[in-house]
């Protein structure tokens, strides 16, 4: 079965449905209009094109409403026609886990750098490593600021990976 519908009247089929980017079950199968609602020209012309059905008014609606209901027909374009699912991020997926831990450890594991504080001669003094398995895999240089420890780390972490590119290439 070939039919065009419109943007509007495939709007139409996905709100009767519950559809949405979102929401791509359906959940309800319904569309109650009365005379004179301003969607109703579209409902027909759906109904006319064997996209919906006219169902029985429930007694507590008013007697001239009309309950209208996607055809097998009309939900398969009203799921067609939906966006592609949108790829989930690694941040919905670290708030979906069930871990007491930080994001940043959720994406490095244990190899998330910390910051060390020591002193020289009454002087704070930071740097930032990285640990594997407890021992020191990339370090920066003792720093006044946490702020040069992370630049001194970042110089070392991409010295590292050059050493490392030399080495593949021999």
């Amino acid at each position: 079965m070939n039919v065009q519908a419109t943007p509007r009247q495939i709007e139409l089929l996905q709100h009767t449905l519950g559809l949405s980017a979102e929401h791509r079950n359906s959940h309800r199968n319904h569309f109650v209009a009365g005379a004179g609602h301003h969607d109703m020209p579209e409902l027909q012309a759906l109904e006319t094109l064997g996209l919906m059905r006219r169902a029985p008014t429930p007694s507590f609606c008013p007697s001239d409403d009309i309950v209208f209901c996607a055809t097998a027909a009309g939900q398969t374009i009203a799921q067609d026609a939906l966006p592609a699912p949108r790829v989930r991020t690694r941040y919905e997926d670290f708030l979906d886990y069930d871990g007491c831990i930080s994001f940043g450890q959720y994406l490095c594991g244990d190899k998330l750098p910390v910051f060390e504080r020591g002193q020289a001669r009454g002087d704070v003094r930071w740097r930032m490593v990285r640990r594997v398995h407890g021992a020191i895999d990339v370090a920066g240089a003792w720093t006044p600021t946490k702020k040069d420890a992370k630049a001194s780390y970042k110089q070392a972490l991409a010295e590292g990976s050059r050493t490392k590119q030399d080495r593949g290439r021999r």
